[in-house]
């Protein structure tokens, strides 16, 4: 797999921590998505039995970009929503992360190594990203992003073990998930008029 593309995935992922308009994030995450489909696509032709689930790659990128910006849309924020640790702080703890990760993580033997160690970045960056943003709607990007790291983990594997059905049951499982997790922040927008995820802590039984 192309250094270039992993590095672009991990510079996506550190963007969507790191900016602040939730469209900005949603271009940056769909892009990410975009490249993971793309390798998946190339890798195809060598590998026929990955055909269908570069497939289903392509069709959850493209879902998942329509279903987020829709939501997006609907729920137009009166004032941005901010974060409650600042950009500049979310980027040395980011960089922070990523150095432990060059250095902790060990070779699983299963591919190449350096992607390997993206994809745990993309994981770790996603957990980040839904802890440090009270968007609701850049927090369902956070699971899409750690998501995304298990697709490049799958995509790395040397001999491609992970069966087509499988993978085409997660790709369904996360466009399910990402659907309800839509209703759910329009639903927040509705009642609160914003989309900040603070507001819950106002909610008693």
């Amino acid at each position: 797999m192309s250094p270039l593309l992993v590095t672009a995935c991990v510079v996506l992922a550190l963007g969507v921590l790191i900016v602040r308009r939730r469209s900005l994030c949603l271009a940056l995450i769909s892009a990410q998505s975009l490249i993971l489909s793309g390798v998946a696509m190339s890798q195809a032709f060598d590998h026929s039995e990955l055909v269908l689930a570069s497939a289903g790659l392509l069709v959850r990128a493209c879902t998942i970009g329509v279903i987020l910006g829709i939501g997006i849309k609907r729920t137009r924020e009166s004032r941005p929503v901010r974060a409650s640790i600042a950009p500049m702080t979310r980027a040395v703890i980011a960089f922070a992360a990523l150095l432990a990760i060059l250095l902790l993580v060990p070779p699983l033997g299963i591919g190449d190594y350096n992607t390997q160690r993206a994809a745990f970045a993309l994981g770790v960056l996603g957990i980040l990203i839904t802890l440090a943003r009270r968007a609701t709607v850049i927090q369902i990007m956070g699971v899409i992003v750690a998501e995304n790291g298990a697709v490049l983990l799958a995509l790395s594997s040397s001999n491609n073990a992970v069966p087509e059905v499988i993978e085409m049951g997660v790709i369904f499982d996360l466009l399910v998930i990402a659907t309800v997790a839509m209703a759910f922040h329009q639903r927040i927008f509705a009642h609160f008029g914003s989309s900040d995820s603070a507001n819950l802590r106002s909610l008693r039984d």
